[in-house]
């Protein structure tokens, strides 16, 4: 399938639509959650590793919104170490990329004995 020269120029536009459409909702948390999370978008871009998932934003968004709506002081939610906050976002990314290349490893290995034992017979 050939790409249109927009999605060459641009990248993808449906992560773009999407980015989008966090942005907008982040644009409506009450101005210490944006403040917040745009400080920690920023700590999460410059500090996580590159190719993470970027749902963890989608989730941070869900917690903000929920707490806000909840009534709760910005501090409860992320308590008084926000970079301890970023680093325990971070970890937990991690935590499930490690799962998938764990996988991944796996699924190789077992390709290549199963490779080896028919060549053995």
């Amino acid at each position: 399938m050939i790409k249109s020269i927009l999605e060459v120029v641009l990248g993808d536009l449906d992560e773009k639509s999407a980015y989008c459409k966090k942005m907008k909702r982040v644009k409506a948390l009450p101005e210490n959650y944006r403040t917040a999370f745009r400080k920690i978008q920023k700590y999460l871009y410059h500090h996580g590793e590159e190719g993470w998932n970027m749902a963890i934003f989608d989730d941070l968004i869900d917690l903000f919104e929920t707490s806000a709506a909840d009534g709760k002081d910005l501090s409860d939610v992320i308590g008084n170490d926000a970079a301890k906050f970023c680093d325990e976002l971070i970890l937990a990314a991690n935590t499930n990329r490690k799962t998938r290349r764990d996988k991944l490893n796996q699924e190789i290995a077992e390709y290549f004995d199963r490779k080896e034992s028919s060549h053995v017979q």
